[in-house]
């Protein structure tokens, strides 16, 4: 028998009861509503006999969430694994072949390359879409492909810019101009935020909710592709100066880091106010996203303002990779908070 057709309705304040109802997303269709949430469960509404109510036989089951709501521990489980596996047989090759090395160039390895740029953004992303909901309009698919596709075209664009702007400052590949990164944010989040707009115009939910999702997607697949260069030149530049592995795997723990800050929390809040300006499925350009915009590029300019300071100051190097510490503790701690104030804010208002 057909489920019977009818709106959900508050009753004296409660959620209504579970029940299939007018799809909110498609009109020709009803969609199962578990009495807390909508699920991904529809009915074609021409199928619906009129005046006919009826309970349906047994309750959907909920669709599987991969390997779990531990997922995210799973795959750094498997990321440090990876790392103890590579160089476990590193250091056994090397006890019984001491001068297997000697006949080459020291490469690094691209599970150590992978794993050291994107296991953190992998986790992050995970746990984004392990809490979609059908109601949100946006599978984890998709999630997942505009993250990989919105990074490649944000780097691809914001690379070369950032790059002709070092260039005219005067800067080089060893010693950038503060310039160059100071304004890097003015030109990395316009081109996220743009990558951000063009994925998601076709998405049919638009809301700041949507926004955090679709914004720190692209902003963590740009973080994966910026860390990826950091990382050869870390590994390039200790095979030079005799830092060997070591400078590698400190440059990996700090971008591993503070990475989930930066471009993620920059790109999702700037998401956010842009999704929540949209109205009737349109985006818009209004005082509230240019406000947004000039606060997240001038928030990355003095970031990276403040690293290019404590590298080029004339003061003891000790003192100032603590300084250099210190401010990035405080920045990403505030970044942090200023993420989960807002999310917190847009989860009451779309409860």
């Amino acid at each position: 028998m057909a489920p019977s057709h009818h709106q959900p309705a508050e009753q004296h304040g409660a959620l209504p009861p579970a029940g299939w109802y007018a799809d909110p997303q498609d009109a020709r269709f009803l969609r199962w509503w578990s009495g807390a949430g909508w699920t991904a469960y529809t009915y074609p509404l021409a199928a619906v006999a009129p005046m006919q109510p009826v309970q349906p036989v047994r309750r959907p089951r909920p669709p599987h969430k991969w390997i779990g709501r531990f997922g995210g521990w799973i795959i750094a489980g498997a990321s440090v694994f990876i790392w103890l596996w590579l160089i476990g047989f590193s250091l056994l090759l090397s006890a019984i072949a001491p001068h297997a090395a000697d006949d080459g160039p020291v490469v690094l390895s691209p599970y150590l390359l992978v794993t050291g740029a994107a296991t953190v953004a992998a986790v992050i992303l995970y746990m984004m879409c392990y809490r979609l909901r059908p109601e949100d309009g946006l599978t984890a698919s998709r999630l997942v492909i505009i993250a990989g596709v919105g990074g490649l075209a944000a780097t691809l664009v914001a690379g070369p810019v950032n790059s002709l702007i070092d260039v005219a400052a005067g800067g080089t590949a060893a010693h950038p101009s503060g310039v160059a990164l100071v304004t890097a944010g003015v030109v990395e989040e316009l081109v996220k935020i743009a990558a951000v707009v063009l994925l998601a115009l076709k998405l049919p939910v638009k809301n700041a909710r949507i926004g955090l999702f679709v914004g720190g997607a692209v902003g963590l697949g740009f973080s994966v592709i910026e860390n990826l260069g950091y990382l050869q030149e870390a590994f390039a530049r200790g095979q030079e100066n005799g830092s060997g592995f070591g400078l590698f795997v400190g440059t990996t723990i700090g971008r591993e880091l503070t990475g989930p800050f930066l471009h993620p929390v920059f790109s999702a809040l700037l998401g956010a106010a842009v999704f929540a300006a949209a109205r009737n499925g349109r985006f818009r350009l209004t005082l509230g996203v240019v406000l947004a915009y000039l606060g997240v590029a001038a928030a990355h300019g003095l970031f990276n303002g403040a690293t290019w300071l404590a590298q080029t100051l004339p003061w003891n190097p000790a003192l100032a990779g603590l300084a250099l510490l210190g401010f990035e503790l405080l920045f990403v701690v505030g970044s942090g908070l200023a993420w989960l104030l807002i999310s917190r804010r847009i989860r009451r208002d779309t409860a």
